[in-house]
């Protein structure tokens, strides 16, 4: 959100505090503007509605970032991605695209390892999978809401190190 959106972000949480019948005063209105100035206003106020529409007690500007998650893909979603990409024998033609699914798929052997997995082992690589998945999920949403103190991947500072010619 902009400055000039500071009006119509604090006229909402207004709102919502007297919904929820708590005091909302200038320090918790610049918490909760620090927290999610990131957001546009429209995603700002479609998220209120629905954390007011869900949410039994007022909700922590957490609870907003929660709903961005939403449109990632689920641990189960991402993996039968994988696992139809790998029975397809499309995993030749290369990876998916996704870095997460294929990261995840990666630190597992590769796509060539679950086309190879008897189906009754399936269950095993996809529990690594998922805890594999979570933790590069995890990792790129600190990377994305704090850029300036998770830095470049590693991968990205040896490139930048190999054109620095260091």
């Amino acid at each position: 959100m902009a400055l000039a959106d500071f009006n119509r972000f604090k006229a909402v949480m207004v709102g919502m505090a007297k919904l929820y019948e708590r005091e909302l005063d200038g320090v918790l209105l610049d918490a909760y503007w620090i927290s999610l100035r990131g957001w546009s206003l429209e995603e700002f106020e479609q998220a209120a509605a629905h954390l007011m529409g869900t949410e039994e007690f007022m909700p922590r500007p957490a609870a907003f970032n929660a709903l961005r998650k939403a449109e990632r893909s689920t641990t189960g979603e991402a993996w039968a991605t994988a696992v139809e990409h790998a029975r397809s024998s499309n995993y030749r033609s290369g990876l998916l695209g996704d870095p997460a699914v294929d990261g995840a798929v990666r630190a597992l052997g590769g796509y060539v390892a679950i086309a190879r997995c008897d189906e009754d082992r399936l269950h095993f690589l996809e529990r690594r999978f998922a805890e594999h998945y979570e933790a590069i999920q995890d990792a790129e949403d600190t990377r994305e809401a704090v850029p300036l103190l998770a830095g470049p991947r590693r991968s990205e500072q040896a490139l930048l190190e190999c054109e620095d010619g260091k």
